[in-house]
Protein backbone atom coordinates (compact mmCIF):
# COMPACT_ATOMS: atom_id res chain seq x y z
CA UNK A 1 0.00 0.00 0.00
CA UNK A 2 1.62 3.53 -1.05
CA UNK A 3 0.92 5.99 2.48
CA UNK A 4 2.06 8.76 0.82
CA UNK A 5 0.06 11.54 0.12
CA UNK A 6 -1.31 12.84 -3.22
CA UNK A 7 -3.00 16.05 -4.44
CA UNK A 8 -4.53 17.21 -7.71
CA UNK A 9 -4.81 20.72 -8.33
CA UNK A 10 -8.02 22.76 -10.55
CA UNK A 11 -6.99 26.42 -11.64
CA UNK A 12 -9.26 28.68 -11.64
CA UNK A 13 -7.70 30.52 -13.89
CA UNK A 14 -6.12 28.74 -16.69
CA UNK A 15 -8.93 26.18 -16.62
CA UNK A 16 -7.01 23.16 -16.03
CA UNK A 17 -6.20 20.23 -13.60
CA UNK A 18 -3.00 19.79 -12.36
CA UNK A 19 -1.20 16.58 -11.15
CA UNK A 20 1.58 17.82 -9.04
CA UNK A 21 3.28 14.72 -9.02
CA UNK A 22 3.43 13.87 -12.90
CA UNK A 23 3.11 17.70 -13.71
CA UNK A 24 6.09 19.63 -13.75
CA UNK A 25 4.72 20.73 -10.83
CA UNK A 26 7.36 19.16 -7.99
CA UNK A 27 8.08 22.01 -6.20
CA UNK A 28 4.58 23.16 -4.36
CA UNK A 29 3.73 23.60 -0.84
CA UNK A 30 0.12 23.13 0.64
CA UNK A 31 -0.01 25.61 3.70
CA UNK A 32 -1.56 25.53 7.09
CA UNK A 33 -5.07 27.00 5.70
CA UNK A 34 -5.38 24.54 2.70
CA UNK A 35 -4.29 26.62 -0.12
CA UNK A 36 -1.59 25.47 -3.08
CA UNK A 37 1.67 27.12 -3.43
CA UNK A 38 3.70 26.81 -6.26
CA UNK A 39 7.23 27.58 -5.48
CA UNK A 40 8.80 27.55 -9.48
CA UNK A 41 6.79 30.13 -10.40
CA UNK A 42 5.09 31.76 -7.48
CA UNK A 43 1.26 31.42 -8.50
CA UNK A 44 -0.96 29.76 -6.07
CA UNK A 45 -3.29 30.90 -3.08
CA UNK A 46 -7.53 31.32 -3.65
CA UNK A 47 -6.92 30.34 -7.63
CA UNK A 48 -6.43 26.45 -7.06
CA UNK A 49 -8.71 23.97 -5.25
CA UNK A 50 -6.93 21.39 -3.66
CA UNK A 51 -8.56 17.48 -4.40
CA UNK A 52 -6.62 14.92 -2.32
CA UNK A 53 -6.57 11.27 -3.78
CA UNK A 54 -8.81 8.72 -1.94
CA UNK A 55 -6.26 6.35 -2.00
CA UNK A 56 -9.45 3.87 -3.82
CA UNK A 57 -9.31 3.19 -7.29
CA UNK A 58 -12.41 2.38 -9.86
CA UNK A 59 -13.56 -1.11 -11.74
CA UNK A 60 -11.11 0.04 -13.94
CA UNK A 61 -8.64 0.67 -11.85
CA UNK A 62 -8.24 4.44 -12.09
CA UNK A 63 -7.23 6.66 -9.09
CA UNK A 64 -10.33 8.58 -7.02
CA UNK A 65 -9.69 11.97 -6.03
CA UNK A 66 -11.97 14.16 -4.20
CA UNK A 67 -14.30 15.65 -6.43
CA UNK A 68 -14.56 12.95 -9.31
CA UNK A 69 -18.22 11.67 -10.29
CA UNK A 70 -18.53 8.03 -9.72
CA UNK A 71 -21.02 6.36 -12.17
CA UNK A 72 -21.97 3.82 -9.52
CA UNK A 73 -24.16 0.64 -10.52
CA UNK A 74 -24.44 -1.31 -7.44
CA UNK A 75 -28.09 -3.17 -6.48
CA UNK A 76 -30.69 -0.66 -6.90
CA UNK A 77 -28.30 2.06 -7.12
CA UNK A 78 -27.81 3.56 -10.98
CA UNK A 79 -26.64 7.18 -10.44
CA UNK A 80 -23.54 9.58 -10.79
CA UNK A 81 -21.96 10.49 -7.16
CA UNK A 82 -19.48 12.80 -6.26
CA UNK A 83 -16.71 11.94 -4.02
CA UNK A 84 -16.89 14.62 -1.03
CA UNK A 85 -14.20 14.69 2.08
CA UNK A 86 -16.52 14.75 5.06
CA UNK A 87 -16.07 12.82 8.61
CA UNK A 88 -17.26 9.70 6.67
CA UNK A 89 -15.58 10.01 3.65
CA UNK A 90 -18.11 9.04 0.85
CA UNK A 91 -20.18 9.84 -2.05
CA UNK A 92 -22.81 12.05 -2.24
CA UNK A 93 -26.17 11.93 -4.42
CA UNK A 94 -26.85 14.79 -6.31
CA UNK A 95 -30.01 15.60 -3.83
CA UNK A 96 -27.65 15.45 -0.51
CA UNK A 97 -27.93 12.01 0.05
CA UNK A 98 -24.85 9.79 0.71
CA UNK A 99 -23.37 6.23 0.40
CA UNK A 100 -20.24 4.52 1.24
CA UNK A 101 -16.99 4.10 -1.40
CA UNK A 102 -17.32 0.48 -0.56
CA UNK A 103 -17.91 -1.23 -3.44
CA UNK A 104 -16.82 1.97 -6.18
CA UNK A 105 -13.47 -0.43 -6.89
CA UNK A 106 -16.09 -3.13 -8.53
CA UNK A 107 -19.18 -1.58 -9.47
CA UNK A 108 -18.23 2.31 -10.14
CA UNK A 109 -16.46 4.46 -12.43
CA UNK A 110 -14.66 7.50 -12.69
CA UNK A 111 -16.28 9.22 -14.90
CA UNK A 112 -15.42 12.98 -14.94
CA UNK A 113 -15.07 15.64 -12.23
CA UNK A 114 -17.12 18.77 -10.61
CA UNK A 115 -14.96 21.18 -12.57
CA UNK A 116 -14.82 19.73 -16.11
CA UNK A 117 -18.04 17.69 -16.17
CA UNK A 118 -20.40 19.27 -14.08
CA UNK A 119 -23.05 18.24 -16.62
CA UNK A 120 -22.64 14.95 -15.57
CA UNK A 121 -24.64 15.82 -12.20
CA UNK A 122 -27.83 16.87 -14.31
Amino acid sequence: MNNRFKFRVWDKLAERMIYPHNDNQQHFIIDLNGRFHNLQNGSGGDDYVIQQYTGLTDNNDKEIYEGDIIHLKFGELNANLVVKWDKYMGLKYHNGGWTSLVHVDTHGEVIGNIFEHSELLN
